[in-house]
């Protein structure tokens, strides 16, 4: 009775497996037209962010994430990132610095500081109904309180991947102390904005 048990068991299990990897895949991409050179920037930078897909604390991977945010100069309020801290926006930022694209995304640690780095140049972004593309910037209030719309804390940070329908693709930083992937709806109220950088320049 005990091996017909298992049996079953396994049965269940690679009949879920064989759903499983039968599935389609569902592709996040581009919501609207831009032209073939800039995307290609644009996904300069997811690319860069993807390689780092899976390094995490725990095995001590992601450091040389944090080194080389630390190796460009000048560090962003002369501050040198440590180990133990938060380190979203220092994910972000070295993607910019990995691609050479410093210029249009500002360097930071600080999430909130970043917001304004950007707000400052123009490529700030609250509106609601906003649709990312992929290579946008998207801020989260994860922690706080996400009613104050545009106006709380921002706590977080990740880069577009892209969008399927309502749906978001981002990768981040320090997720759950890893770089993971994250989806979430076009609506979600923890959004707190999208960064713009102008990789139409970079064409």
């Amino acid at each position: 009775m005990r091996n017909k048990m298992i049996l079953l068991v396994l049965a269940v299990c690679l009949l879920f497996c064989a759903c499983e990897f039968s599935l389609p895949q569902i592709e996040y991409g581009f919501s609207r037209e831009i032209s073939p050179e800039e995307q290609a920037v644009r996904l300069e930078l997811v690319g860069a962010a993807q390689q780092w897909l899976g390094w995490k604390e725990s095995d001590e991977s992601f450091k040389p994430i944090i080194d080389l945010y630390n190796s460009h100069q000048p560090l962003a309020q002369g501050y040198v990132v440590k180990y133990t801290d938060q380190w979203c926006a220092a994910f972000v930022s070295a993607a910019a610095i990995q691609c050479g694209m410093t210029d249009i995304i500002p360097t930071e640690c600080g999430c909130q500081r970043q917001i304004g780095l950007f707000d400052a140049i123009g490529r700030w972004e609250e509106e609601d109904a906003y649709v990312p593309l992929p290579g946008d910037i998207i801020y989260f209030v994860l922690k706080g309180d996400t009613s104050a719309d545009c106006t709380a804390w921002s706590d977080h940070v990740g880069i577009v991947v892209g969008t399927n329908g309502n749906r978001i693709k981002v990768i981040e930083g320090n997720n759950g102390g890893a770089v993971r992937y994250r989806y979430i709806s076009v609506d979600d109220p923890t959004i707190r904005g999208y960064a713009l950088p102008d990789y139409e320049s970079k064409t």
